[in-house]
């Protein structure tokens, strides 16, 4: 979070940048949704916020950009109250500790990260206590990397499965982080055997229709991961600029 006051606007100078580059995310993103036999209503462009200040995320929910992502729950909570006033949707899209889904489910819309049943099933018995609901995906690590979250590919049937009982729950797809690679050879399969494994899961009945998004894609191959199928894309650095862990 910034240390500057939070009620004061970002400077223009600071400000004119990061529309321009929402500008040219959303103009790529639409060639791209075109590209595949889209359009761009087909595809969401969700803002990766991690280490941004609540000044400069303002300037992107002002400008239309209202679907926001972050990837710990600490940043979650802490900007909630700064961007209380402006509309937008909040997504949680990192990994959650059983032991923060009470300050998550406070905040976020939806939460991208599901990987496993006991934190799907603490977060639904806590949602039957306070008598709500929350959207989910369930996060695949295609990428097979050890470093990622995610569930496997082979095992993500069976926890859809159980997710069927979970009714607090509400599935609208999968989400993956694709691998890092420098060519379009080395990124295309982390996205293509996520949008297979949908094609799968719905066409057998497993999932249901209705939870038909994929969540993929980011700053350096969102274009690609459009290419594949994305319905929601998680753009960070290109509009922000690099991040700050300062």
């Amino acid at each position: 979070m910034s240390s500057s006051d939070p009620s004061e606007p970002l400077n223009p100078d600071a400000a004119a940048p990061i529309r321009d580059h929402l500008d040219e995310v959303a103009a790529r993103t639409s060639a791209a949704a075109e590209a595949s036999g889209r359009t761009i209503a087909d595809v969401k462009v969700l803002l990766a916020t991690k280490t941004q200040p609540a000044e400069k995320i303002r300037v992107a929910i002002e400008h239309g950009f209202t679907l926001i992502g972050e990837n710990k729950v600490q940043e979650l909570v802490g900007k909630a109250e700064e961007l209380d006033d402006l509309t937008h949707e909040a997504h949680l899209i990192g990994p959650l500790q059983k032991n923060k889904v009470n300050h998550t489910l406070r905040h976020a819309h939806c939460i991208q990260s599901i990987d496993n049943l006991e934190l799907a099933r603490k977060i639904n018995n806590r949602l039957g206590v306070l008598d709500e609901t929350v959207d989910c995906f369930v996060q695949v690590n295609t990428s097979r990397e050890d470093s990622k979250s995610g569930i496997a590919p082979e095992d993500a049937e069976a926890l859809i499965v159980e997710l069927r009982d979970l009714t607090r729950m509400r599935l609208r797809g999968l989400m993956t982080i694709g691998l890092p690679g420098r060519t379009a050879e080395e990124i295309r399969p982390s996205y293509t055997d996520l949008r297979e494994l949908s094609q799968k899961l719905i066409g057998s009945g497993i999932m249901p229709a209705e939870a038909n998004e994929l969540s993929m894609g980011m700053s350096s191959d969102f274009e690609l991961a459009i290419a594949e199928g994305a319905t929601m894309v998680r753009v960070g650095s290109s509009v922000f600029g690099a991040r700050d862990y300062s």
